[in-house]
This record gives C-alpha cells, structure tokens and sequence, in this order.
C-alpha cells in the first residue's frame, strides 16, 4: 500500500475506524527529537565530557562521519551494548543522567514549550470532528492536546498516563477523545526511560489498550517497535484489530526485524493491514485532513495573516559619511491612456493591423490600450473598435509590473522620443548609443558611448535608471559574435574606476534634459516626465529640492575564531585570522589528536607527477602573492595554518593514488572517460576510511569530457563525478590544469587548502556574533530540457551559516510564470517539512525559533502557504527573495556633493531603503579596515561598478538591520572560496548555479538529503 491508497482507504473506512498510535517521529518536526537522534546526543555529551571537548566538534549528530567517530570510542570501551542495540537508548540515557531525578528534567526541559506542527493540528482536528477517538503515544510531550487546544479552546478530552491510572478504568468517558500516555506525561508522571522502566505497561493501561483497539484498526507513525511492553501486546492481540495494523516508516526508512515479522503475520490473515511509506508526519496527517473535507481556517489560513507576520522594514543604524548619487530618476508625471474593446485577439494580429504606423499600443484582457490621440485610433484601428474609446488609467494590480504591458508602452514612448534626435540610435532592446562618441578599441573594433534605460515600479511610483555601457562595432563591417561582443563590453565596463562611471552617468543625464528643465518623453499629448534630478542621499551641501532616498551603512561582520567567543580571536580577515589563531575547530577539540588529512588521487598517467608536486606546495612555507591583494596573506603551510597534516600519496600507492593511461583516455568516448573515472570512485569507495578527501585532476587535453558543447544533454561532468561520490560517500575536489599553471600560487594555495580542510569536516570560522536559534534556507530552482522536469533546489544552514543539508526534489505540478516553474502549495510544504526534519536530526535538542528562507524568485501565495503551514509552530519565519540583476547603480562621493566623484566604489554595507518592503544592499564594494589596507580602500577586483542585492520581504518581521546583518555575514561563509574575503550573493544562493546544474544529471537522487559537504 502506498501513501495514496492509505488516503484513500482511510476517507472510505469514515469515522472511529482507526486509532493513531505515535512514537517520537511524530514530534520531531516540533523540535522533540526521537529515541534513536537521543541516542547520538547522549553519546556525544558523554564523549566530550570524558575527553574534554567542545560539542560543537560533534554538531551534526546525522553526519556519518561524526557517527562514525562516537562509535569507534565507545567500542572501545568493554561492556557498552553494540550499535542499533534496542537497549542503547536506555543504556546511554541512563550513563549520561544517572540519577531519575535529572532524567526527568532533562526531558522536562525537552519538551517544555514545544508548539505544535501542522501535523498536530490536523490529528487534533480528526479527533475534534469523531474521526479518530483514540491516540496512544510513548511521547512525553503535550502536542497532540495543545493542538486540539489551539483548533477548539473548549473541546474536552481525557489524558490517561500512570499519574491517573484509575480514570482508565471509568465508565461513562465513551463519548470523550482520549490520549494515552504509555510511558508517562511529563507534567505529571515519573517518566519511564531506563530499561527496567520500560519493561511492562502499567496493567491498567494495558488493559484499556486491549479492550479499546479491539474491533478497530491501529495506525503507528513514528514508533520503532523497540519496547518489549509494547511490541508484546501488539504481537499477542493483532487477531482483534478489525481494519488491520497500518505501520508507517519515513520513505528510505527500514523496520527493524520484530516489527517485520509481526507485520507478516498480521498481513496474512487482514488484507487492510500494510507497511506505508510516508513523506513524514505532517505531510500524511495533512492529506488525512484534507481526505475528510471538513476545512478549518486555522489550518488553511494562517499564512494570510499577513498584518502580525509582515511588519515594514525599519533601520535605525548610521547613515554614511558622505554623499551618494544613484543612476534613478523619480517620475513626477506618467501619461494616461486611451483604451477601448476589441475583436483583435492576438499580438500577431495586433502588429499586423499596427504595420506601417507609429502608434504605441498593447492588447490586454479584451482592450487595447494606446498612447495616441482619438484620431488617429480610428484610422489605424477602423473596423476592431468594439466600444468607445475613452481615456483610461492602468489597474495596478494587474499592469504595473516590471514586464508589464504599461511599462512596455513607456518604453516605446521612450524609444520614439530619442530616435528622433540625429545623434542617437537605438541596439537591442532600450539601449542607445551616441554616433559622435566612435573611438577605437583593440585595433579592430570601434566603440560607442551607450545607456541602457530601465523603467521600474516601486511603492506606487515609476522609476528610470540610466545605465552606462559601450556599443561595439568591428571595423570590416562583420556582425561580432554575440559572446564576444559580451566579453568586449565586459572588459570595458569593469575596467571603470567610479569617478569615470559617473561621468558618463552624468553624459546621459544631461542628453535627456529638455530645455535644461527635466527628463521629459513627450508624443501630442502624453507625457513622461522625470526629475533631472537623480535620487541621492546624505551630503553636507544639499540642496532641499534634490530627490532623497534614505541610506545607510552597516560594519564589515567580523569572524570568530574560537569557540569560547574569545573577543580577541576575531577578524574581518579570514585568511589573517587562520594564520594568526587557527581555524575555529581547532578550539573545540583541545584534548584530541588532530589526524592529518588523507587525500587519495585519480590522474592520467603523463601528468601525475606534476599533480603530486602541486599538492606538495600546500605543505611549504613562504609562498608570497602576486597581487596587491588586501585580503591575501602569504602562505604559510598547511600544518602551520591548519594544525593539521597532510597526507598525500606518493605515486607508489596503489589504494590511493589510481593512474590511468592517458594516451587511451584520449581515444576513448565520453561515456567510456565517465565509467573509468566511476570505477576509481568505487574503489576509493571500498577503503572509504583511508581517504577524507578524492581528488581528480583533469588537464586541458579533456577539454571535450567536461560537458555538452550544445547544452542540450545536461552534462557535467564535475556535477556528475560528485554526485555519483556523494552516493558512495566520497568527497571529491577537481583539480584542473589552469589552476596549476595560475600565475598567483599563494591565491592557489588558500583557495584549494580551505577547500581541502573543509571538505574533510573541518569548520573554518564561525561568526562572531548570530543567534543559535536562527536557521537559514536557501531555494533555487532549475529545469532539464532533456528530462522535460521542474527540480526543487534546497539547501539548509545553521545559525552559523554552516551548510547542514541539501535536498533536490522533481517538482510534479510545477506553476510556471513566464520562464520560471514556482512550487504549488503541496510540495512547497513538504520540501519545508523535510528541511526541518532534517535540521532537528542533526541538532537533536537545539531550539528553533525563527527560520529565514532566500529565494532568487519572488514567492508565490502558494509558496507562502506551504512554506508557513510546513512551519507550524515557529513563530518568526521570514521570506525573502533577494535578487542580483537589479537597474540600481549608485556612485560615491565626499563628504559633500561639490567633492566630486571618489575614485572608488561605493562602500561594502551600503544599503538604501526602497519600500517598505524592500532595500538594497551592496554586498560588492569597498572596505577601509586596518585588517585589509588600513585607511586605503581594499575593493575586490580593483575596478568596475558593482550592482546592489535588491531584498524584498514577502513574510517576516525582523528589523532592517537584523537582515541586512546576516545576509553580509552569509557572504562570507562559502568555505569554497577561502580564497576570497567574500562573495556577492549570500551562501544560501550562492551554490543555486551549481545545484541548477547538478538537479539535471543522471546520477542525482531526487527527494534524498545530501550532506552539504559533498558538494562544495
């Protein structure tokens, strides 16, 4: 039986027919971990305890080599019971808290103020509408009564536990739903959790037990079958169960051997009994809501409340030192329109009749609207008029939108306007370039001054940005190939110091004012206007009438290197940081030999000794720069930064360093190239422990192994190799031949050896300050031309910004707008469901209480509906979409306007207020700290203008420094680039290009939770 044969059979089978019984799976989407998560905990605290270490060497208690790790210590130890031991739980519970007392508190402490989960509310909803009478559960917590209490303050209901034994045995209680507390309530009872406790169900409970399932049907979630109690009378009294016995398991999961056998019989002798696979707790009891159709507005609900759970983004921090410039005009009059019916129901045919005029006009919903006199309609449109025409205002709900037909009008208008003057003209779409501005470029090439013009709507008000660019011609008169041309403006353009941006900003902004009055598009009588004025912010010396728009600048985060939070090993310098006190596990782990790190090696035959020397520069000191690099440091030798070896094969090595023939690799296909390399993996695989880290060396001969020139097929081949030993459990690093040949080895050597040290567990740094009950949600989404699917792309960050979990889910049903496929409310909520899971598995006992998810797309009601729903229970969920192609451009001065120009970049942690709803941020930017270039400007890459995040909040209440706070501290938390004092996007989306490519091979899994490590 599978999930949709279980919905089906319980909506058919009606009311009282099932009771639910539920073991500590059913809680661990509110934060109450199972027995089996408890285990590893008590594990852990027991072995840092005894060895003097910091938990946080042993965070991810899902981490196989974390489990790995905990478990060879305690086998090394006589009189511990083996691993998956159904006595483990009370074993390590009881080694860790001795004494009853503090068992108890532990467990108080548990589950003390645990909301419910979506899950909860519909159980209870089932119970409160005569579905479901009964629950028993060998959960302490008080869940499923809170979600009654929540859905139906006044509902009466019965708890029995061992507190009120002797209310199981009342008469007259049939008509109340009733829970059972088989191993004790925690406000009330003395909890059983040591073996001997948990030996026999107290006899009364027992009895009702028998009594009460008799006739019925039972549904397990979450249980293990691990008491003896338990098991006991399910395998004595299955022959009474009516509708049979409904285990249910997570899918992927196993049951272990008892429950297996019981399942057999039972199956024998009532067809209605089955082992179902489910998405997890919430999701299955929300379809078992929604099979009953009775709503609640609650549950449905929830999400719309957007009045408590969508509050204004506010900041109170410091507003720059100087003055700032943006390339954004405000408009200060837009023109109406004339609209009327029509029978044109086409845009093809709308050109058609349109041919040969100059009139700007659009179809929309059964109307067409112009910017044109009455006249002239009639002349062109003679025929398809079907009512009057009248002049008419745009629905904003409907039209004022980036790609909205509106927009598009003022862009012909636009358009019109300026190619009526004799020394402007138009390329591509809303770019125009100066004839009177040619001079030549790299001998072959004539370049052009340009601007490409942006309209853009916020908060009720139209926006232009002016943005500066080239247009490129080659001299014979050949078209330049498009990828060319994009890399010859590319060149330019980043080559532009600030001073020089905006001059031209300043050359375009002088060109479109009339009469030196205003920016102003004008056709009869329909009119665009715009102040000449741009918007700008803070200066000494200005002026009351220039357009302002609030900024704001926040400090570089500084990182953490020791767990202690020790205020002086922190740095806004990672690199500085390393060298001067170690990388931060180093801190947590001060009574534990720190082994060397094993790398194994896959090479062609011809390079490998080039390879081996490559990796043997990360052990030597003194390796200089060769850049004027604030950031980077000389390097000074593995063993000395990382208080760690290296351990690298020598040639010799025939488990660890595989060397295939390259003259036979050239000969071979694709696929051939891609098996052998397989093969290697799975023969690393086999001796997995002898290696943290694979490296595969690729030289510039393999050059047509890497991907699909056409792009049609997906391919990659770095996707596809990591995927494939992510499924073996193999970490893999590429190494290619331009990395070798680089000409800085210092910026070679940072970038690979932090690569290198966190691939193997290692934790680089920690922030210096975030809230531990914060995680962070990164979603992307891709699509496979070849597959024909929509794939879900998310990945799931601790408070620290460290990467936990990743899990890429083939979208069924996706919802397309435009281009882009959008989650419906179903999957939305089991992708969030499973990310929550997955984060309680891996922090067992670690509270969370607010949630913050990054998307590049805006989100969809849908979206914020599942979302929410999946996040029940959590009161401070924000969601964010944080685009990186935005028109905003802004130039730095001095103190005052009259200053002129810096000639560096606007500073990194600008931000201006935009809306209510959104800002921008510069995560791209310049630094002045005494840990980069002291009072001199460090600016990443040297020149070029760099463009903000543009952040929009669509659910949330934190304040406007609280996120922009942790989106910079995001940027600094991709450990693949160590090499880089940041990247522009958060680490939450920085890895959504990677993961689009990946979600498309072959090789990947979907709908399984990935360690994050693997594919760094």
């Amino acid at each position: 039986m599978n999930q949709s044969d279980f919905i089906r059979t319980f909506k058919i089978m009606g009311k009282n027919s099932f009771d639910f019984f539920l073991g500590s799976g059913a809680s661990v989407q509110a934060g109450i971990p199972t027995g089996g998560n408890l285990v590893w905990y008590f594990k852990q605290q027991i072995f840092c305890s005894n060895t003097n270490t910091s938990s946080e060497f042993m965070k991810d208690l899902q981490s196989k080599q974390v489990r790995i790790k905990l478990q060879n210590y305690f086998d090394s130890t006589l009189d511990n019971p083996p691993l998956w031991s159904p006595i483990e739980y009370a074993y390590y519970f009881e080694k860790c808290f001795p004494t009853s007392i503090a068992r108890e508190k532990f467990i108080q402490d548990l589950v003390r103020d645990r909301k419910p989960s979506l899950g909860h509310l519909c159980l209870g909803h089932l119970m409160i509408n005569g579905f479901v009478q009964s629950v028993w559960t060998t959960n302490f917590d008080s869940l499923v009564e809170n979600g009654i209490s929540m859905l139906s303050p006044t509902q009466s209901f019965k708890v029995h536990s061992s507190a009120n034994q002797a209310n199981a045995t009342m008469t007259g209680d049939e008509s109340f739903i009733k829970i059972y507390k088989l191993h004790g309530d925690y406000r009330y009872d003395k909890i059983k959790n040591t073996t001997q406790e948990l030996q026999s169900l107290e006899n009364l409970i027992s009895d009702k037990f028998v009594r009460q399932i008799n006739g019925k049907g039972i549904i397990v979630i979450g249980y293990s079958g691990s008491d003896e109690s338990i098991m006991s009378e399910l395998e004595n009294n299955f022959e009474s169960l009516k509708y049979g016995l409904i285990w249910m398991i997570q899918k992927g999961g196993e049951i272990n051997e008892r429950v297996r056998e019981l399942m057999e019989k039972i199956c024998q002798v009532n067809e209605l009994s089955a082992i179902v696979e489910i998405d997890g707790f919430d999701e299955i009891l929300y379809q078992c809501y929604q099979a009953v159709e009775i709503s609640n507005e609650l549950i449905d609900g929830q999400w719309k409340n957007f009045h408590k759970r969508k509050l204004p983004i506010t900041f109170m921090a410091k507003h720059p030192d100087h003055f700032i410039k943006t390339n954004t005009f405000l408009a200060e009059e837009i023109p109406m329109c004339m609209s009327f019916q029509t029978d044109i129901t086409s845009w093809k045919e709308l050109r058609r009749v349109n041919v040969g005029n100059k009139i700007i006009a659009a179809l929309y919903s059964g109307r067409i609207y112009c910017l044109e006199n009455e006249e002239d309609i009639n002349s062109v449109f003679k025929g398809h008029i079907l009512s009057k025409i009248i002049e008419d205002s745009i629905p904003a709900k409907d039209l004022y939108r980036d790609n909205s037909i509106y927009i598009g009008m003022l862009y012909d208008l636009i358009s019109d306007v300026l190619c009526r003057r004799k020394n402007i003209k138009p390329f591509d779409k809303l770019k125009f370039y100066l004839l009177n501005s040619r001079t030549e470029y790299m001998e072959n090439y004539w370049k052009y001054d340009a601007c490409e013009m942006y309209i853009h709507y916020e908060n009720s008000k139209f926006y232009l940005s002016l943005l500066p660019t080239v247009y490129m011609e080659q001299k014979d008169g050949y078209k330049i190939e498009d990828t060319q041309k994009q890399t010859l403006i590319n060149d330019i353009m980043s080559k532009l110091y600030n001073k020089q941006y905006n001059e031209k900003l300043y050359l375009w902004n002088n060109l479109l004012i009339v009469q030196n009055k205003e920016i102003i598009f004008e056709k009869k009588k329909f009119i665009l206007r715009f102040s000449k004025v741009c918007l700008s912010s803070n200066g000494l010396d200005r002026k009351l009438s220039w357009p302002n728009i609030d900024s704001y600048q926040f400090e570089e985060p500084k990182m953490s290197f020791n767990v202690d939070k020790d205020d002086k090993k922190v740095t806004i310098n990672q690199i500085k940081g390393l060298i001067a006190y170690a990388p931060i596990d180093v801190s947590f782990s001060k009574g534990i030999i720190r082994a060397s790190i094993r790398i194994s090696i896959i090479a062609p035959d011809q390079q490998v000794d080039k390879l081996i020397s490559h990796l043997n520069r990360l052990k030597n000191k003194g390796t200089l720069k060769n850049s004027n690099d604030g950031f980077l440091q000389p390097y000074s030798g593995f063993e000395s930064i990382y208080r760690r070896g290296l351990d690298i094969p020598d040639k010799d090595d025939k488990l660890r360093c595989l060397i295939y023939d390259e003259k036979k690799a050239l000969a071979i296909s694709r696929n051939a190239f891609v098996a052998m390399l397989k093969r290697g993996i799975d023969k690393i695989a086999t001796n997995s422990l002898e290696t943290d880290v694979l490296i595969i060396y690729i030289p510039n001969k393999f050059k047509r192994f890497r991907e699909d020139i056409d792009g049609i097929n997906d391919f990659n081949l770095h996707d596809a190799i990591k995927l494939y030993g992510t499924d073996k459990g193999v970490k893999i690093q590429f190494i290619e031949e331009k990395s070798i040949n680089y000409y800085d080895n210092c910026k070679v050597m940072w970038g690979l050896s932090t690569s290198l040290y966190a691939k193997a567990n290692g934790v680089l740094w920690h922030p210096a300050f975030f809230e531990s009950d914060t995680a962070f949600v990164g979603i992307s989404y891709a699509y496979s031309q070849k597959k024909g699917i929509s794939i879900g792309c998310s990945q799931l960050f601790d408070c620290t910004g460290t990467g936990i979990r990743l899990i890429m889910r083939k979208i069924e049903n996706p919802e397309f707008k435009g281009h882009n496929p959008y989650m419906k409310c179903d999957e939305a909520r089991a992708v969030m469901s499973s990310l929550r899971e997955q984060y309680y598995r891996s922090s067992p006992t670690q509270r969370l209480s607010r949630i913050v998810v990054h998307k590049t797309t805006p989100f969809t009601n849908e979206e914020i509906k599942g979302f929410t729903q999946a996040l029940e229970g959590i009161d401070d969920i924000e969601l964010l979409q944080i685009q990186e192609l935005s028109p905003w451009r802004a130039i730095r001065f001095g103190e005052r306007a009259t200053d002129g120009a810096a000639n560096f970049a606007i500073k990194r942690g600008t931000t201006i207020k935009v809306t209510d709803d959104s800002f921008l941020i510069w995560t791209h930017g310049t630094i002045q700290h005494e840990d980069l270039k002291g009072k001199m400007n460090y600016y990443k890459g040297g020149r070029g203008i760099p463009s903000p995040l543009l952040v929009r909040r669509y659910y949330g209440k934190a304040s406007g420094e609280t996120l922009v706070n942790e989106i910079l501290m995001l940027t600094k938390m991709n450990w693949n680039s160590g090499d880089s004092l940041y990247k522009v996007l958060p680490v939450t989306l920085d890895f959504a290009k990677v993961l689009s490519r990946m979600s498309k091979q072959e090789e990947v899994i979907y709908n399984q939770a990935y360690d994050f490590r693997y594919f760094m």
